[in-house]
């Protein structure tokens, strides 16, 4: 199994996903640790998005897609992802589009807005102005905790995931 780096084509990230979902996929999701973060990820995931619901950020959100076109999931934010979370994913029992819905909008944009659970903390941390305009500073603030909780745990998995990969490529190169 190839990894691909950063700068590869989100396609190639995908397979190389896929790939190592494929090969360690049973084995991560057996493992303690990764089976314990995968879940509390998880519900951090759901923590956050039920915030964005309480607080109006969905509401705002889908008005300024609806009105202005949105711009937060343009074209190109899909190269920000790595193949850790792209693996992540679909440990999550996501499915990773071949295609984007649309080619003016990020890979993972759909018509009901991102339609994978993992996203880069870019995406999930981004507060763009009229956001800030609009919100009552307690609800930045709550949405701020969850998005910071969702964001740890996601940076904890991912590299609890890479070390589990290093550790199987060592012990396959090892005689």
């Amino acid at each position: 199994m190839i990894l691909v780096g950063p700068d590869h084509p989100i396609q190639e990230k995908i397979s190389c996903a896929k790939g190592l979902f494929e090969a360690y996929g049973k084995d991560l999701l057996s493992h303690r640790e990764i089976k314990t973060l995968l879940g509390r990820y998880a519900k951090a995931i759901e923590e956050t998005w039920a915030v964005m619901r309480d607080t109006g950020v969905v509401d705002v959100c889908t008005q300024c897609a609806i009105e202005d076109g949105g711009s937060c999931c343009g074209n190109g934010i899909e190269d920000k992802f790595d193949v850790a979370l792209l693996l992540i994913n679909l440990l999550l029992g996501e499915h990773l589009p071949e295609a984007p819905w649309d080619d003016s909008g990020c890979w993972f944009l759909g018509p009901k807005g991102c339609t994978i659970k993992a996203r880069h903390t870019i995406c999930v941390n981004y507060l763009c102005k009229r956001l800030t305009e609009t919100l009552p500073r307690e609800n930045i603030h709550k949405l701020q905790a969850a998005i910071v909780a969702e964001t740890d745990l996601g940076f904890l998995l991912e590299e609890r995931i890479k070390g589990y990969l290093k550790r199987c490529s060592i012990q396959k190169t090892s005689p």
